[in-house]
């Protein structure tokens, strides 16, 4: 793809997925859809936009991205969206504190399951309080509706997939937790091994956002070419439970790249298959 036709792709992507908080106080009372807060309960019942309603997957994670365990996963999470009132067609935007990683990773679980109208409200809540817009502690809820899995794995990558790619040209593999996480020095507890996924680049999820929201597509393309990754390469980022990654799986299909897919099973599926390898310590680039 070349420069004008990525930045082509990229803008009707912006265009048709984030929501500028002024566009929505301008537009609030004709909205058609669902405002979604994507937040914990505790932080919705303490202020949010009015009308929002309270879903969250974030604390759901992936048994294995097998077959078997993508739907598990699956099925507990369109139960979830149902029970919300939310259909494949019913239009969603969807809000987090602002652009951060539970909002990213409720709209890439809504695209993966067959969504065909999530939306990101860029900047969320903060900038939306920031422009002037309301808040509200009266808790909504809509009517429950029968939500119908109809899968779009494009942005998918399982890791057994990752396993039988590596070492091929043109692929890339991000880690984007934190750098301790990276080396193997942490101590998260629900997982059996530490380190990282063999060959991963290592980039911070935050070098991918800027006061809040996702940096310019020429500086994301910018940030990837010191690192080593190619226009034309298929990108694959990860992190613990997907979250992370699904922030910069967005950041990435807005700066143009086609080819992107988040392993959502994340280091916590990868670390407690003991037949897939690791390494330990740091690695910056190709």
């Amino acid at each position: 793809m070349n420069s004008s036709s990525k930045t082509t792709s990229a803008n009707q992507l912006l265009g048709a997925f984030l929501v500028e908080p002024e566009t929505l106080l301008a537009t609030i009372a004709a909205l058609d859809g669902l405002i979604i807060d994507a937040r914990s309960p505790e932080a919705y019942a303490a202020g949010h936009i009015p009308g929002a309603i309270s879903v969250s997957t974030y604390d759901n994670f992936v048994p294995n991205t097998k077959p078997e365990g993508m739907r598990a996963f699956s099925n507990q999470a369109a139960a979830l969206y149902g029970a919300a009132g939310i259909t494949l067609d019913t239009p969603v935007l969807v809000y987090d504190d602002d652009t951060g990683v539970r909002v990213a990773r409720e709209c890439w679980l809504l695209e993966y399951l067959g969504h065909r109208h999530v939306r990101l409200l860029h900047g969320g809540l903060n900038a939306w309080q920031q422009c002037g817009g309301p808040i509200s502690t009266t808790a909504c809820v809509s009517t429950p509706q029968q939500f119908e899995i109809q899968y779009s794995s494009a942005g998918f990558v399982s890791a057994d997939s990752l396993m039988a790619e590596f070492n091929q040209a043109k692929r890339a593999v991000i880690d984007v937790r934190d750098e301790l996480e990276h080396d193997g020095l942490d101590h998260t507890a629900c997982c059996e091994r530490r380190g990282h996924v063999p060959g991963a680049i290592w980039i911070h999820w935050s070098e991918f956002l800027e006061r809040g929201r996702f940096k310019s597509g020429e500086a994301i393309r910018a940030l990837l070419h010191r690192r080593g990754i190619n226009d034309d390469d298929e990108i694959a980022p990860y992190c613990h439970r997907g979250a992370r990654s699904a922030n910069t799986y967005w950041a990435l299909r807005l700066a143009g790249y086609p080819q992107v897919r988040n392993y959502i099973g994340s280091w916590h599926e990868w670390s407690a298959r003991p037949e897939l390898p690791l390494e330990l310590g740091h690695r910056q680039s190709r």
